[in-house]
């Protein structure tokens, strides 16, 4: 590894030249330049979000709205591309510059290397778009805020029936944000409707807070069943005070059917807890936000640098002795993009194919990378730990595949 080390070193003025030539090249004649590096992603986000958000309906939790799924889903493209560009044009770099490599004197170890850093420069143009959308969304926008009926029968009317523990059928209404904030967010809820507050139903809550780091806060509501027969009456909620913050409120209705029940069954009604609650998913759930550990992002890049030099210069040489290699990479490329939780979430990993995810360095690294842009969060110390062993090991034993074979590209190609 020292000597492959060294020769990087030795020929930097040689990478340099030819990173800027190639960075050039790719929008030579076009009038965005530079900016398609950043359109791309965008145009692959839009692609991959009709397909597994809208078309197949996939979802993180019900803490992350359409927006945080989109970013998540953004910063594992421009991992990907940048990570995918580099292995599959690694590996036909010497067939693709056989004239260069021909001559005795000429350093191959500088195609597979100044590809990487290429691939992964072009990689970082995309890095603002990231960056910039979390520190907007998660410092300067605040998220807008609705109230949701849930659990009323269809077409938002509640039927009365006994309560029961196997089939709870208490409705509720739940303040929810299109994102998690990172501070408290205080509402002040205003009650109308047909149906009378305290006698009909009970809702003590007139101001609500939704913690920091979550988006949805459940508010359930108990209707009071007596001997009356009162009908069918209305119950409306709206979000009156949104705390200063600039948010679009909407209100919400349904109907509560009233009937007569036992004294036992009313007495349980009154037992009921009114408290607000969040879901399980705020315990796991962290909102967008910029924060200290983004001075990790370097050392990540350099950890995937070092990586994709060692895997692209295996193949490199590899693809000498079986052409057939370019064409199966693009292959694996693909199943293992489709096998890494970028466009989907890990949970929905069946529990049998798991170890799948724990073999994956991929995974590794687009969930640390999401960890330091998104959510402020240090990276798990396993994953940091497992890859940077894989990035060694890849760059020891790629390099050395590369320099034992290098005195026979001439005659291989």
């Amino acid at each position: 590894m020292a000597g492959l080390i060294r020769s990087i070193a030795s020929s930097r003025a040689l990478l340099r030249d030819f990173v800027v030539r190639d960075l050039r090249s790719r929008y030579v004649g076009s009038s965005m330049g530079f900016f398609w590096s950043v359109i791309f992603p965008l145009i692959n986000l839009v692609t991959f979000m009709f397909v597994f958000r809208l078309v197949l309906s996939t979802r993180w939790g019900d803490e992350q709205g359409a927006l945080e799924v989109s970013l998540v889903m953004l910063a594992g493209i421009v991992v990907w591309t940048g990570f995918a560009e580099s292995i599959s044009r690694s590996t036909a770099c010497i067939v693709d510059n056989a004239n260069l490599v021909q001559k005795v004197v000429f350093p191959s170890v500088v195609f597979p290397v100044y590809i990487t850093l290429s691939a992964l420069a072009n990689m970082c143009f995309g890095l603002p778009i990231v960056i910039g959308a979390t520190f907007f969304f998660g410092h300067v926008s605040a998220p807008d805020a609705q109230v949701i009926l849930e659990g009323a029968a269809t077409g938002g009317v509640w039927e009365a029936r006994a309560p029961s523990a196997e089939e709870p059928d208490w409705p509720y209404v739940c303040v929810a944000l299109d994102r998690a904030w990172r501070e408290p967010t205080t509402f002040e809820l205003e009650w109308g409707g047909t149906a009378t507050r305290g006698e009909d139903y009970l809702a003590p809550h007139d101001t609500v807070v939704v913690p920091a780091g979550s988006a949805r806060l459940y508010l359930p509501i108990v209707p009071v069943r007596d001997d009356l027969e009162e009908g069918t009456e209305t119950v409306e909620v709206r979000i009156a005070d949104a705390g200063g913050r600039d948010v679009t409120v909407e209100s919400v209705s349904f109907d509560l059917n009233d009937s007569t029940l036992e004294p036992a069954a009313l007495a349980a009604e009154l037992d009921r807890d009114t408290t607000p609650y969040v879901s399980s998913d705020s315990t796991d759930h962290h909102p967008l936000s910029l924060g200290v550990p983004i001075v990790l992002l370097p050392v990540l890049v350099a950890l995937l640098a070092i990586a994709t030099i060692g895997i692209g210069s295996f193949f490199a040489a590899f693809n000498l002795y079986w052409r057939d290699t370019t064409h199966l990479i693009g292959v694996g490329l693909l199943m293992w993009m489709f096998g890494t939780p970028i466009f989907y979430p890990a949970f929905l990993i069946p529990p049998e194919y798991q170890f799948m995810l724990a073999a994956n360095p991929m995974h590794w690294f687009i969930d640390m990378f999401r960890d330091v842009t998104l959510f402020a969060r240090w990276p798990d110390p396993v994953h940091l730990a497992s890859f940077t062993v894989f990035a060694i090991v890849a760059f020891f034993l790629g390099g050395r595949f590369f320099q034992r074979h290098q005195p026979k590209f001439p005659d291989l190609l």
